[in-house]
């Protein structure tokens, strides 16, 4: 299995969006850039994306599932 190395590059500015449809949150780095990999945790519920090995993107689904559970 291969080693891959990503980074995150110290962000000038961090956009966040909820899109309550799909109830899904991003949480974007410095960049309009599409990712170009996606790394997904095993239940598929975050996404990483990357481009050219930068964190670009985290994308949580089913937002409101996980914040309820930490609120109390």
């Amino acid at each position: 299995m291969e080693n891959k190395q990503y980074y995150i590059k110290i962000p000038t500015s961090v956009r966040v969006e909820y899109d309550k449809q799909n109830d899904t949150l991003y949480v974007y780095f410095n960049t309009e850039e599409i990712a170009d990999e996606e790394v997904l945790d095993e239940e598929g519920g975050t996404v990483l994306g990357f481009r050219d090995g930068r964190l670009i993107l985290i994308q949580i689904n089913k937002f409101s599932e996980k914040i309820n559970s930490l609120i109390l």
